[in-house]
């Protein structure tokens, strides 16, 4: 078994009962505010992602960025309640799918790789219903 996840599919994590998944991404979603700037700031200039991306999960229930190495009892960096996410239409620069996230936590950004358009679209129709 091998230590570092699968990159072509996401761990199996633990989901509520009735809980069921609806679009998977792979990308990172940083606050504007935070850490995450500089980077968010040199991916739009360069046009490519840099760094370490994260399986994003939206379920029928909440939205889902799995820690980089799951463990039992530890699976999620950030759970937040569907309802209360609202996404912004997605812009493109470069290789790079910008999308502008409302949260509980306030704004959030979540940057996406534009081969991923498809789901991306689905991820944003899905937050606006």
């Amino acid at each position: 078994m091998s230590l570092v996840p699968s990159v072509r599919k996401p761990p199996r994590v633990p989901l509520e009962e009735g809980e069921f998944i609806e679009v998977v991404l792979r990308g990172r979603m940083t606050d504007p505010g935070g850490g995450g700037r500089a980077v968010a700031k040199a991916e739009r200039f360069v046009g490519h992602r840099l760094g370490m991306s994260r399986w994003i999960l939206l379920t029928t229930r909440r939205l889902l960025v799995v820690a980089p190495f799951p463990r039992e009892g530890d699976w999620f960096d950030v759970s937040f309640d569907r309802r209360d996410v609202s996404a912004s239409r997605g812009l493109r620069h470069g290789e790079v799918i910008v999308v502008e996230l409302t949260t509980p936590s306030g704004r959030q950004i979540l940057r996406i790789p534009n081969r991923l358009r498809s789901e991306a679209a689905r991820f944003i129709r899905a937050l606006r219903r």
